[in-house]
């Protein structure tokens, strides 16, 4: 057995690459046929089998190497989850780490480098040392596996702890201490290598031998501090012996080679010190660590304890009979210091993938546009809309409604239509009234209406059904919880199990945002349904012929002669001013019909697929690098602004020029009741005409809204369901989990029973499940880490003295039980298996005794 440790795979199984991909392509690249890319499907497979590690051959490194890279490129072109569903077993299996399962391509890669890192170790550990080349080839190997994980911890774990967010916990082995303690085992095995390799050679003094063994103490104890700050513990307690004993051994090494070359500078005292140190580390290091720790690792310790032992023995009789130096404190003598002779080496063709793939035709999907270059474009989607929503349409509406309110503060046109036609109705009512019918009157927009009330209550519907999922997962989980036994929850919670309420609250937080987005949209479609119901009267007169409408608009037939004739001088410069205002009104409403049309024909892809091309394959396409080009892009629309802003100062104008002359108009006017009458009706449907289009304006956008939200619930409610899942899923793995380690703990139980009844020993109550766990690494959960904070053994039963003895044989505390007959002599072995499977032994004691 080797006197080094490898770092073992983690396992994998089959994935469903094809399904994953042709579904993703087929929901999110309308532009592209998944039949387009089955080469790139089938290749994708080919290269996850022989790059996922499990196999220990030199070959497999540049496969490890080749999927890895594409695995980068992979990235540039997909999200990490495309529903790929990934599954691997822990590094170091226990009852404790379970198998993670994770729809995450960046787990993938996570998990392929860790085996990279592996197989570089194993064709280390594999290789003889039995000569130095040999000894320099192995030396490389864990230089390269000490890389890996380098890169590994600084390039790809932070990346995956934020993409597996919620959705699971990050594997134990690849949390970045973890990570750093495997890399610090590389670089002691590797230095170790280059120790043992001067050993071998005669030109190195001892004091170079001794600072070359302190080096690798240096990397051991490293190694062991990073392992000591993850709790529950990564790896088993045979490793951490193992790194323990390896620390303590190279201590002894440095400081008896060291004493050797103090010999030689005739500094006996000095050197019997160092002796003394040598052998109190390898006394720690055989008494502490030597549990569970290769043969071949102790008999190098043994083999290094006996010649301390001698050369101690030899210079303590040669200091007392010739030298008489005073031997110094530990404290005072000089530390050794290490020369480091390793590195954590990273191939090029890790750091830099394109030297595996190159830039040609073999790279996966290159016809398909990118997950960067999709979000840039619909971030430039979102942006422009929003823009033109905010800039164009925004002030528009606010200048129309700038308008609006001074004529119906002002009431007009009614009052300038009750003056210049006393009776019948303004042709400017009639072709308002025509386009209301156009548009289907209030039967129209009251089935507008209701159907934003229908697609409000669909969309709380969702919404609520997700809540239900949450809320049932939740009720689950606190009967799962209830449920579990003594130390059953801490047990969840060291597995990366946590309660519903800490597990969900990223989820619970978006529903009710969404919530809230829901209850804001309800109180604005309450504001819109009494708006309408409000003027539904009003409009209703408007939709009617002109007939009836003119039946329902009062009369003032009044000669035009008794009119002032001011007060028609002024009613036509008002009514100019008003037709001025309608002009700029059409000149903005083209303008924001101008700006939608524009959006409508406005396509950044090309352009962006164009830049994307540009930057290097192996960049991940992200879209802050088109800033520039979507500010570009979006200054085509200035103009609009521009010109919507331009009528801005002449609205002012003409607005303060229609109050003035409205007051003119008013002092000059008689004080009529019917006149005044006719003036309201008709600014009553007037104000209907533009009440109409404002509701109407508000269920259209209210419906497509609804419409939008909808799909974000409906998307919501699948993760939710599929977050259900997965717990559920776990659950029934804990529970597997808890009851391994109940019949872990009932077949220790039983054993320790039966040991002490045969002996005759007192009996005593087991210790804890996971004390004993702790206490005893040979039993069959000895791989369980320790908890945080583990509750105390109970206490044990009274024992009985070790010389007891029996009552009486006609005492009463005597216990009879009737034993199964013997097995016939002709029965089968299994017949005998079976019986004796089903029959329970018991034995036969004293009240006493089993009390």
């Amino acid at each position: 057995m080797p006197n080094q440790l490898s770092i073992p795979f983690k396992q994998t199984l089959p994935v469903q690459i094809k399904e994953a991909v042709q579904s993703y392509i087929e929901f999110n690249h309308s532009e592209s046929h998944p039949d387009a890319f089955r080469w790139d499907i089938s290749r994708w497979e080919e290269l996850r089998k022989d790059g996922v590690g499990g196999y220990v051959h030199v070959n497999r490194v540049d496969a490890t190497l080749l999927y890895h890279a594409h695995l980068v490129l992979l990235l540039t072109k997909f999200p990490a989850n495309i529903g790929l569903t990934v599954i691997y077993e822990p590094a170091f299996p226990s009852l404790m780490r379970r198998v993670c399962s994770v729809e995450d391509l960046t787990f993938e890669r996570a998990c392929v480098l860790f085996n990279l890192a592996a197989l570089y170790s194993q064709l280390g550990t594999a290789a003889g040392r039995s000569t130095t080349e040999s000894i320099k080839i192995v030396a490389a190997h864990f230089q390269n596996a000490a890389g890996v994980l380098q890169y590994l911890s600084k390039e790809v774990i932070s990346t995956l702890a934020s993409s597996l967010g919620q959705a699971a916990p990050v594997p134990s082995e690849l949390l970045e201490p973890s990570l750093k303690s495997l890399e610090y085992l590389m670089l002691a095995q590797a230095q170790e290598c280059y120790w043992q390799k001067a050993s071998m050679e005669e030109n190195y003094k001892d004091g170079t031998l001794a600072k070359l063994a302190k080096q690798v103490a240096v990397h051991y104890e490293s190694a062991i501090s990073a392992a000591a700050t993850v709790s529950p513990s990564s790896f088993p307690q045979e490793w951490v012996n193992h790194l323990t004993l390896k620390k303590h051994h190279f201590e002894g090494v440095a400081q008896y080679r060291q004493s050797r070359s103090d010999l030689l500078s005739h500094k006996y005292g000095v050197e019997l010190g160092r002796l003394r140190i040598a052998q109190n580390e390898v006394k720690q290091g055989l008494e502490r660590a030597s549990k569970g720790v290769a043969k071949a690792v102790i008999d190098d310790v043994k083999s290094l304890a006996k010649a301390l032992e001698a050369n101690f023995s030899r210079a303590q009789k040669d200091n007392d009979l010739i030298y008489h130096q005073n031997v110094p404190p530990e404290s005072t003598i000089e530390p050794i210091t290490g020369v480091n002779m390793v590195n954590s080496v990273i191939d090029n063709k890790l750091k830099d993938p394109s030297l595996v793939i190159g830039n040609t035709d073999n790279a996966l999907f290159t016809g398909l546009v990118s997950h960067g270059v999709r979000m840039a474009i619909e971030v430039y989607i979102d942006r422009r809309d929003n823009w033109i929503k905010e800039e164009v349409e925004g002030i528009v509406k606010q200048m129309d409604a700038d308008v609006t309110r001074l004529l119906q503060r002002l009431n007009l046109p009614g009052s300038l239509d009750a003056l210049d036609k006393p009776a019948g109705l303004p042709s400017s009512l009639l072709r308002r009234s025509e386009e209301i019918r156009s548009m289907g009157g209030t039967d129209a927009l009251q089935a507008l209406v209701d159907e934003v009330q229908t697609l409000g209550r669909s969309a709380s519907g969702i919404l609520e059904e997700a809540f239900d999922i949450l809320d049932n997962e939740a009720s689950e989980d606190e009967t799962f919880f209830a449920q579990l036994p003594e130390d059953g929850a801490q047990i969840a919670t060291q597995s990366g199990y946590f309660a519903s309420h800490i597990a969900n609250k990223s989820l619970t937080a978006k529903a009710d945002s969404y919530r809230q987005i829901l209850d804001n949209a309800a109180s604005s479609d309450a504001t819109v349904r009494n708006k309408w119901e409000e003027w539904e009267e009003n409009v209703t007169v408007l939709c009617s012929n002109p007939d009836e409408m003119e039946s329902m608009v009062p009369s003032h037939a009044t000669s035009q002669s008794t009119q002032s004739a001011q007060a028609h001088t002024y009613a036509r410069a008002i009514r100019a001013a008003l037709e001025d205002l309608d002009d700029l009104r059409n000149t903005r409403a083209r303008c924001v019909e101008s700006a939608r049309q524009r959006a409508g024909t406005d396509d950044i892809k090309p352009r962006i697929v164009r830049e994307a091309a540009g930057l290097a394959r192996w960049i991940e396409v992200k879209p802050a690098m088109f800033e520039s080009t979507m500010e570009e892009e979006l200054g085509k629309f200035d103009r609009y602004k521009e010109s919507v802003e331009e009528g801005r100062t002449k609205q002012e104008e003409l607005l303060i020029k229609v109050e003035q002359l409205n007051q003119l108009l008013i002092q000059s006017r008689t004080d009529d009741p019917v006149l005044k009458q006719r003036e309201a009706a008709l600014q009553s449907l007037d104000l209907a005409y533009h009440r109409y289009l404002e509701v109407l304006s508000n269920v259209t956008e209210g419906s497509k809204f609804y419409t939008d939200f909808s799909a974000h619930l409906n998307a919501f409610q699948d993760e939710c369901a599929r977050w259900s899942e997965l717990r559920h899923r776990q659950r029934g793995e804990l529970l597997e989990l808890l009851n391994q380690l109940a019949r872990a703990t009932k077949k220790s139980k039983s054993k320790l029973r039966a040991d002490a009844g045969d002996k005759g020993e007192p009996i005593e109550s087991p210790p804890y499940p996971l004390q004993k766990a702790l206490e005893h690494p040979a039993s069959p959960i000895a791989t369980l880490s320790r908890p945080v904070s583990p509750h105390p053994p109970p206490v044990a039963l009274q024992s009985t003295p070790k010389g007891f003895a029996l009552p009486a044989p006609n005492s009463s505390e005597w216990e009879a039980v009737d034993l199964p007959p013997p097995p016939s002599a002709r029965k089968s072995a299994r017949s005998k298996a079976a019986e004796e499977a089903s029959t329970p032994r018991r034995k036969t004691r004293s009240k006493t005794v089993a009390e």
